[in-house]
């Protein structure tokens, strides 16, 4: 095979932004692909800027259609590549190897639908959305966003978008042809990155309505109480945290209590049982003094034997993955949150932080978004992290570099635990 994806954009009166989405796909680095770009008629000069790249299009057309799913439908039709990705117009790749990461990473051989990461973009801020891996969860609802999918071209093309369930599904046809094709046994398989970003204001943004239309493709119009069951309680979460009083509730049980409550709690072991049952992950033997200030500890693992000291700023908005044995000195500072620099909107910006086994984290480092510090990597005290760190390396300065190697037998265990601390 020769993994030729098919990319395809449908768009209708969005001048706008469809140059910024054509130009993300033409970024691409992956050399052996197509670009299809269906036009619903628009009148607003969205035509003109398709026209002005028609040269480098395998196919496009601006004519009046019957709607998204129409169009996505005939953009398969003319698609001539092994697989078919959808960016749909407003939507970006997440970077320009991101279609070359997804196909390279992927066992193309014996997968039906690759599917991948995506980041959602609000006015304010981005949010990673991590794909579920386990495909078997696929029949309760979906678990990927479509536009971070790729599916096999050929079938795709035997499996359609189903106009016909236009009235009654609306939206949810993407879903629905994606649960069809689960349902025949096709196979799922997710690839470990991030493909694209969406805009949360879409035809789609609408999460009550969202669930009934996931339940009616679930049951496939029959009752099935345990979709049902399914269906009420994400209702009733989802109807919580819409509401006003939700913000003061996760406030008072993620900030308030954690960081000025707790401290004043002299025993581990009621600190750790109350970080537990708000969702905090925390290992036999791991420990965390009190004095240290933790940002949503429901995003927050810590290992085996692993302890924090006092002073740190632990901020787990984009998720912070701790190993065993891990070592965090006093004044550690661990930041997954930040701002885009250059965007007018000053827009936030989380990513994950991990840190693996037997690492050591000096007093009064800062280890900033998205980095990955190695197996048994030492960061000297002071230092700024904004790279990974390989395993078993020693990084000093600011920004960090590599200043040594660290003895690659470490076999101890971090005993950090101490009474009234």
């Amino acid at each position: 095979m020769h993994n030729k994806i098919s990319v395809i954009t449908v768009v209708y009166n969005d001048a706008e932004n469809i140059r910024r989405t054509m130009e993300s796909f033409f970024s691409q680095t992956w050399a052996d692909k197509e670009y299809i770009v269906i036009d619903g008629g628009s009148t607003d000069g969205t035509a003109d800027i398709i026209r002005e790249y028609a040269g480098k299009l395998a196919y496009w057309c601006s004519e009046p259609d019957g709607g998204i799913y129409e169009a996505m439908n005939k953009g398969v039709c003319h698609c001539t590549g092994d697989w078919v990705n959808i960016l749909n117009s407003g939507d970006v790749y997440v970077a320009p190897d991101a279609l070359e990461r997804a196909i390279t990473l992927a066992d193309t051989e014996n997968v039906d639908v690759i599917y991948a990461n995506s980041i959602e973009v609000h006015d304010e801020f981005q949010r990673r959305m991590e794909a579920d891996g386990d495909t078997a969860h696929l029949e309760m609802g979906p678990t990927f966003r479509h536009g971070s999918s790729l599916v096999r071209a050929s079938v795709h093309k035997e499996h359609l978008f189903d106009l016909e369930k236009k009235k009654t599904l609306g939206y949810a046809l993407d879903w629905e042809m994606l649960y069809r094709l689960y349902k025949k046994g096709y196979r799922f398989a997710k690839v470990n990155t991030f493909l694209e970003a969406y805009r949360i204001d879409g035809v789609s943004n609408h999460p009550v309505r969202n669930l009934w239309l996931n339940y009616k493709i679930t049951s496939q119009g029959r009752l099935d109480v345990k979709k049902l069951v399914f269906f009420i309680k994400l209702v009733l979460g989802t109807s919580l945290r819409q509401s006003w009083i939700f913000k003061w509730i996760r406030a008072a049980i993620l900030e308030y209590n954690v960081n000025d409550v707790l401290p004043h709690i002299p025993f581990w072991c009621i600190r750790r049982k109350y970080m537990q049952c708000i969702g905090m992950s925390i290992g036999k033997g791991a420990f965390v003094m009190k004095k240290n200030y933790i940002i949503n500890a429901n995003l927050l693992t810590i290992g085996i034997n692993s302890h924090i000291n006092r002073d740190c700023v632990v901020d787990a908005r984009g998720r912070i993955n701790i190993g065993n044995n891990v070592s965090i000195s006093h004044r550690v500072n661990i930041i997954t949150g930040g701002h885009d620099h250059n965007s007018p909107d000053f827009i936030g910006i989380f990513k994950p932080i991990v840190i693996k086994d037997h690492a050591w984290l000096g007093v009064g480092c800062t280890i900033l978004q998205g980095v990955t510090i190695g197996r048994g990597a030492v960061v000297a005290a002071g230092a700024v992290v904004v790279n990974d760190v390989p395993d078993y390396a020693i990084v000093g300065g600011v920004p960090a570099r590599q200043i040594g190697r660290r003895n690659e037998t470490l076999e101890y265990s971090c005993k950090g635990w101490m009474p009234l601390t």
